[in-house]
């Protein structure tokens, strides 16, 4: 009888690159993806329409570059983890003080100021009233301000609570206005490059200096060709005076993130959000769309104005929330 004796089975070849090989490759790649995007913030290099774009997003990136840090701490390169930890120091030092603060009110008459993008009039006039009355709004700027959106918030109430205006309602996006408690005067609008609109007013706030208030909408940098419009639109929003004190709120379509307002805030301005600690609090969008939520309204303020309050809330019909303030002015 013959016996057979099975041959034992030849290990099979491994393929492709060992994963200790390639895990450390991975993890500094990752590395230097994050480090580029950091060089590009720090120094304002981005050049494209969708780099300008994608720097409002600096805080989510700052929350990803954990993801190489904790990839090198697990295969314990040091050198790695060093690396990786600088880029996401240096990544936090851009906005982590947007959300540190507290109020700075000063001495002076208080003012209490909204704005609200309408979304070409299709914002819920109500709910923008109801909030006018519940946050004893004294003062309230409307981009994407239409002829319907002035019938709907008239009949809602608005110029019951507001009573002193200056509109330019237009059909589409580029229409403005500001509705008041205090008497307004020289009011006017101004076309801003790329096609947007502001209205513009001196509002008489009693007890206080001269406050020009000017709701903002500039361009948005959303495709190839829209950047450069974008830019100049911020460029054109005026300094602060001192003669007057400038208020500036409303819809700038950019972010901290992005060179253009950092130049615009550079010229004095504070921003009374981040001034507050409420400098991360998200506005846009807010229609349903999968996108992370990012921090395009601002009220910019002459530095001798003071920091009381900040809030947003959403309202049915817009992509923006709302915004409002509690300032305190200089006194006249």
């Amino acid at each position: 009888m013959e016996t057979t004796v099975a041959s034992e089975p030849k290990p099979k070849r491994r393929s492709g690159v060992p994963w200790r090989h390639f895990a450390p490759v991975a993890c500094w790649l990752m590395i230097a993806l994050w480090t580029v995007f950091a060089l590009i913030r720090l120094f304002g290099l981005e050049r494209t329409w969708y780099l300008d774009s994608f720097m409002a997003f600096t805080p989510y990136m700052t929350m990803l570059s954990l993801v190489p840090l904790i990839f090198a701490v697990v295969l314990r390169r040091w050198y790695a983890v060093a690396a990786a930890l600088v880029v996401t120091v240096v990544l936090g030092t851009f906005f982590v003080p947007r959300a540190f603060g507290g109020p700075d009110p000063g001495k002076g008459p208080t003012l209490r100021v909204m704005s609200s993008n309408m979304d070409i009039g299709a914002a819920d006039p109500q709910t923008i009233v109801n909030l006018i009355r519940t946050q004893r709004i004294d003062l309230i700027g409307f981009d994407e301000f239409t002829p319907q959106a002035q019938r709907r918030l008239s009949a809602a109430g608005l110029t019951t609570l507001l009573p002193f205006n200056a509109t330019h309602p237009l059909d589409g996006a580029t229409g403005s206005a500001i509705y008041s408690r205090f008497p307004l005067s020289q009011a006017g609008y101004q076309l801003l490059a790329g096609g947007f609109g502001q209205e513009y007013a001196m509002v008489a706030v009693p007890g206080a200096m001269p406050l020009e208030f000017i709701a903002v909408h500039t361009r948005a940098p959303g495709y190839d060709g829209s950047q450069s419009d974008w830019a100049k639109s911020i460029a054109q929003e005026p300094s602060p005076s001192e003669t007057v004190i400038r208020l500036l709120g409303g819809d700038f379509n950019a972010t901290f993130d992005q060179k253009p307002l950092r130049k615009l805030a550079a010229t004095g301005y504070t921003d009374i959000a981040s001034q507050l600690g409420d400098g991360l609090t998200p506005t846009w969008p807010y229609d349903g769309r999968n996108i992370p939520p990012i921090t395009l309204d601002h009220f910019f303020a002459d530095p001798r104005v003071g920091a009381v309050s900040f809030g947003a809330q959403k309202v049915d019909g817009t992509d923006h929330r709302a915004i409002w303030a509690t300032v305190t002015l200089p006194p006249a």
